[in-house]
C-alpha cells in the first residue's frame, strides 16, 4: 500500500477551548496529522498559513473582526485543503463554494474527523497521480489524448468527459465549469490552469473570464470583439485582442 507522510495542519479558531479540544482529539484518537500552529484570530491565521504553508487548515467560520470566508479571500492563493469547523450548520453551501474537503459541526465527532482526514489523504493520492498524467499531456499534446478532465470536489475527484464541457468561467481563484446537461461544477483551480491543460484539445480562451470548447461553438456575432453563442444558448463576449485568433482558429477547426 502506498504510504504518505503526515498531513501538516494549522488550526484557526478564536475559541481557545475549541482549539484545545481539537488538538486533544487529534493527539489521542486521530492519526496522520501534524499540527504546525494554533491561531486564535483570522489575522494570525493568514500570517501562519503564509509562513508555514500547511497542507490542511481547520477553519472556524464565525470569528470576530473577520470570519473564515473573509479570511480565505484575503489569501493570495489557497493551496491547501480546508475543513470548516463551526457550531452552526447554515454555512454548508458557502463551505462547498470554497471547495472544503469537509464541514464539521462542533463539538467535533472523532469518527467524522477521521473520515475527513481520510478524504484529504485520498485526494492527495489522486492529485499525485492525476498531476503526473496531466503534465505528460501538456508537455506532449500529440501523444495520448486526454479523454476526461479530473476536477477536485468535496467527495474526491470528478472525471468529466471533454465533449461534455461547454465552457469554463473564471471566478477569482476558482473556475465554474458549464456542462451540456446544464450542470455546473465549481473547481478550486484558476481558469489559467484549465487553459493550459485544455488548449491542445480544442478549447480557446476568448476573454479573460471565459474558456470555450470550440466543438460547442454554434455562432459568431460580429462586433468590436464580437460575441459567440454556444450550443446551450449562452452568449459570451470575445475580447478585441482575441477576435482575430478565434476567427483564424475556427476557420481551421
Amino acid at each position: 500500500m502506498e504510504k504518505f507522510s503526515n498531513i501538516t495542519a494549522v488550526i484557526v479558531d478564536d475559541d481557545e477551548f475549541c482549539c484545545f479540544q481539537l488538538q486533544d482529539i487529534i493527539s489521542r484518537k486521530v492519526h496522520g496529522i501534524d499540527i504546525l500552529a494554533v491561531c486564535t484570530s483570522a489575522e494570525e491565521g493568514i500570517a501562519k498559513i503564509q509562513q508555514l504553508s500547511p497542507q490542511l487548515v481547520f477553519l472556524d467560520v464565525e470569528m470576530p473582526g473577520m470570519n473564515g470566508f473573509e479570511m480565505l479571500k484575503k489569501l493570495p492563493v489557497i493551496n491547501f485543503e480546508i475543513i470548516f469547523t463551526t457550531a452552526h450548520d447554515h454555512y454548508a453551501i458557502r463551505a462547498i463554494r470554497f471547495s472544503a474537503i469537509d464541514y464539521l459541526l462542533k463539538p467535533i465527532d472523532v469518527t467524522s474527523l477521521q473520515e475527513a482526514l481520510d478524504r484529504v489523504i485520498e485526494k492527495k493520492r489522486h492529485h499525485n497521480q492525476v498531476s503526473q498524467r496531466q503534465l505528460e499531456i501538456v508537455n506532449h499534446p500529440s501523444g495520448k489524448q486526454l479523454d476526461n478532465l479530473a476536477v477536485p470536489t468535496m467527495e474526491g475527484l470528478l472525471f468529466i468527459g471533454l465533449p461534455d464541457i461547454i465552457c469554463c468561467e473564471s471566478d477569482d481563484k476558482y473556475t465554474t465549469i458549464f456542462l451540456a446537461d446544464k450542470k455546473r461544477i465549481v473547481a478550486s483551480r484558476t481558469l489559467g490552469d484549465f487553459e493550459e491543460l485544455l488548449q491542445p484539445y480544442g478549447f480557446f480562451r476568448i476573454h479573460k473570464s471565459h474558456l470555450i470548447n470550440l466543438k460547442h461553438l454554434k455562432k459568431y456575432l460580429r462586433g468590436e470583439g464580437g460575441q459567440v453563442i454556444m450550443t446551450d444558448g449562452t452568449t459570451l463576449d470575445v475580447s478585441r485582442r482575441k477576435k482575430d485568433d478565434l476567427l483564424q482558429l475556427v476557420s481551421q477547426f
